[in-house]
């Protein structure tokens, strides 16, 4: 492997660590303790955390792109 594909490689692996670090903070000290719904609607407790949960799949989808784009680099090179 050349320097190159070594420092690609490393970038995406601090970017992964560096955006589930971000998502669990973003998760825990902003959303979690948000009211986003009020609570006194009928199944408001519900929508509120169905938001919460749809913050939280965003953020895995952001993830789950980074590590696609490292495993089709990896895997699907070109060799030269």
């Amino acid at each position: 492997m050349n320097e190159r594909v070594v420092a690609y490689q490393l970038g995406i692996f601090v970017t992964q660590w560096a955006l589930m670090i971000l998502g669990f903070g973003i998760l825990t000290r902003i959303v979690a303790p948000l009211r986003l719904v009020a609570l006194n609607l009928p199944f408001g407790s519900y929508f509120d955390a169905s938001v919460k949960a749809l913050v939280a799949l965003a953020l895995s989808a952001i993830w789950l792109f980074v590590w696609d784009r490292q495993v089709r680099f990896y895997f699907y090179r070109r060799r030269t």
